[in-house]
């Protein structure tokens, strides 16, 4: 992002807080809050419940303007979310990890294992991307890439079969990025099973690899993803 992203978000907090007339203690609230909110922006993970923890902070804010800190909330992540979709200089990369995010917040419940296909969830992905794209078929596969001109990338997406169809992905992304004579390129996986595979539990959900002289982010998208109420049920359980 910009530096300057510190300045939009304080313009856009600002601008929240004299709507809802809340004037007192407004100076100390935005440069109290601003630090965690730009962090997690520029990490792709500002969810509701992490808007909430930031804002409480500064509970005498609420109480100096008799705000409900729960509407509030609502109303600025809402603000912060239409706004911040305009700020174009967001990178490519950290779309897809709000992409990620998006997803597993709740949006995998529009796209059940049983009825949902690889091309489903690529189109998907295609129209999220804010930068122009394309999908060129694939030779003999009936599969589409994803081509994003603009930032010199192709993005392969696959469902997770297990580790050989993972990595059959490789070498398919390679020959389009070697025809495109582009160096970059992502590689989407969307994962339906609840616990961890191996290549998770080795490098995590998002990592880079060099194959064959080309860079490629992997992103695992967790499809079937623990709620934050099945960790507290299972919490209580061992309890």
């Amino acid at each position: 992002m910009h530096t300057d992203i510190d300045k939009t978000v304080i313009r856009i907090v600002q601008d929240y807080c004299f709507k809802n007339s809340a004037i007192n203690l407004i100076i100390e609230f935005v440069l109290t809050i601003t630090p965690s909110l730009v962090a997690s922006i520029e990490n792709g993970n500002l969810a509701l419940s992490d808007l909430r923890k930031i804002l409480q902070k500064r509970k005498d804010f609420f109480f100096a303007n008799d705000l409900d800190i729960n509407l509030f909330c609502k109303g600025l992540y809402k603000k912060l979310n239409y706004e911040l979709s305009f700020y174009a200089d967001i990178s490519f990369y950290k779309s897809i990890l709000i992409f990620k995010q998006k997803v597993e917040n709740g949006n995998f419940r529009g796209f059940p294992k049983a009825s949902t296909s690889e091309d489903t969830l690529r189109s998907t992905l295609s129209i999220y991307i804010q930068q122009e794209t394309f999908c060129e078929p694939r030779s003999g596969a009936g599969n589409n890439d994803i081509t994003v001109p603009t930032e010199k990338v192709i993005i392969e997406t696959k469902l997770w079969k297990g580790n050989e169809y993972y990595n059959s992905g490789f070498p398919e992304l390679n020959d389009y990025l070697k025809k495109a004579n582009y160096n970059e390129g992502y590689y989407i996986v969307f994962d339906y099973n609840k616990k961890p595979n191996k290549v998770i539990q080795e490098n995590g959900e998002v990592f880079d690899k060099q194959y064959e002289g080309k860079l490629i982010h992997i992103f695992f998208v967790i499809m079937n993803p623990v709620t934050p109420s099945q960790l507290y049920k299972t919490s209580k359980e061992k309890s």
